[in-house]
């Protein structure tokens, strides 16, 4: 009999245990306590390094581009949008700014006669312009 009595008060025990056991919800903070929970650090990737490109190096150009760059004639020159004739490698359009004008404006090459020629306004300009259609005839 005594053991059925310990087996009995074991049982009860564990029964309580388990009743009496803290949940894992989370419980209000009781009047006038502070509940501080420990935050995990967020963990950032490392990025990868990028190379800074050196200032002392101007950006590379087809041999086409450094061609127009040097027939302009002034180092600080730019190019965007330059278009080459597939079938006239020696004909190229784009835009172009320079020193003394710094707005961007249209120009066509034309390397085998070593001209350039710039977007003034003028309706002539258009004319010019058309060579750089592919098919046109090669002035």
């Amino acid at each position: 009999m005594r053991i059925r009595h310990v087996v009995l008060l074991m049982i009860s025990a564990v029964a309580a245990a388990i009743v009496a056991w803290p949940r894992s919800a989370p419980q209000a903070p009781v009047g006038g306590t502070v509940v501080i929970r420990p935050v995990a650090p967020a963990v950032s990737p490392v990025p990868a390094p990028v190379p800074e490109p050196s200032a002392s190096l101007p950006p590379p150009h087809s041999p086409v581009e450094a061609a127009i760059l040097a027939s302009i004639g002034d180092s600080r020159a730019e190019l965007r949008d330059v278009v080459t004739r597939r079938d006239a490698p020696q004909i190229a359009c784009g835009e172009k700014r320079t020193a003394r004008d710094p707005v961007f404006r249209r120009f066509v090459w034309l390397g085998h006669l070593k001209m350039l020629a710039t977007d003034d306004g003028s309706p002539d300009f258009g004319n010019i312009a058309a060579v750089c259609r592919e098919g046109q005839p090669v002035p």
